[in-house]
């Protein structure tokens, strides 16, 4: 089967999760795979993710240029024509119109990939209007999300995926600069502002050093240290160089950040909600109790040999997750989505 995946993907500062685990996941799937990639930005991809680009096809596109974007588009278009189905790799309406547009031109069916259900798929009706269209929905394997898009998309086929970790990337080190960890951009559903609160309160107990890896934190809590956008090196070497891993998101649809650093040997401390679930390992304390997640994280600081057995346990988890199943799954899926009426 040829696929083409758009919107243009953004490299550098702009590389998201959801770029990542497409890449991951599309070049380990065996088929004919065209990338339109943002070609101002394809320069500054990251020397890691790099490889994974050697398994598609390219197409010059534009996304950050005004000037080139119509261009940009219109060679996304040709080989649009060409293949046999379009993949919107993320549920953001930038991404989804994008690719519908290409869809009614080409006259090819496309097929939305939903992480995670956000407020613009809840609050727009035009985005869901366009979402029905498709000829279907994968979704990652997390009951609650499907269970909504289901009650919002009733008539469609919607399949589910999975996401992986390469295990074998990441590791840990006996040096730590980091007594917690924190991996994503500032916002609500990540739970930044419990962060602050937590953070306030480990520290009325010990001191330790926070540090955070994401974008857009104009503030942060005290006695933390922002590292803003980093490299998918430096980013591996920060887990490594952590002792646990401080989650307070709210709502995911896998939740990549944390097979990662399940991958890296660290405990998790996270909040009980149902998105969670699939990490046993993880330490779940009931939300939104701040007291007690801030309790569970200093315990976890003052004992080492506690620690290290969690880790190991997180360790053994990650394995169970990898790429090759989820390229498997999304492959069958995007069949069974194409062959559906």
């Amino acid at each position: 089967m040829r696929i083409l995946i758009s919107p243009p993907m953004r490299f550098g500062k702009e590389f998201l999760g959801g770029m990542r685990r497409t890449l991951e996941v599309y070049s380990r799937m065996g088929e004919e795979v065209y990338l339109c990639v943002d070609e101002r930005t394809l320069p500054q991809v990251d020397p890691e993710i790099s490889p994974l680009l050697s398994k598609f096809h390219l197409v010059s596109s534009s996304s950050t240029d005004k000037k080139t974007y119509l261009k940009g588009f219109l060679n996304c278009l040709k080989y649009a024509r060409k293949v046999d189905v379009l993949i919107s790799y993320s549920e953001y309406s930038l991404s989804v119109y994008y690719t519908w547009l290409l869809s009614l031109f080409s006259r090819k069916p496309f097929i939305v990939v939903v992480h995670h259900v956000t407020e613009e798929i809840r609050g727009s009706k035009f985005l869901r209007t366009v979402i029905a269209r498709s000829k279907g929905i994968i979704c990652l394997d997390n009951p609650e999300v499907y269970e909504e898009l289901k009650s919002l998309f009733p008539n469609k086929v919607i399949l589910t995926s999975t996401n992986g970790v390469s295990v074998e990337d990441y590791y840990t080190s006996e040096e730590k600069i980091c007594d917690g960890i924190f991996v994503g951009n500032y916002g609500e559903r990540k739970g930044s502002r419990y962060l602050f609160q937590i953070w306030d309160k480990v520290n009325e107990k010990i001191d330790a050093k926070l540090c955070i890896i994401g974008k857009g934190w104009s503030e942060i809590p005290k006695n933390s240290v922002y590292y803003g956008f980093v490299t998918e090196r430096e980013k591996i070497d920060l887990l490594a160089k952590s002792k646990v891993f401080v989650f307070p998101s709210l709502y995911e649809g896998f939740a990549l950040a944390v097979t990662e650093a399940l991958s890296a040997y660290l405990p998790v401390v996270t909040w009980d909600l149902k998105w969670s679930e699939r990490y046993p390992v993880a330490i779940r304390v009931t939300y939104p109790d701040i007291s007690s997640f801030a309790e569970e994280v200093v315990k976890l600081l003052k004992d080492e040999k506690l620690r290290k057995s969690i880790g190991e346990k997180s360790r053994e988890l990650a394995k169970t997750l990898n790429w090759e199943k989820a390229a498997e799954m999304e492959k069958k899926a995007i069949y069974k989505i194409m062959e559906s009426k």
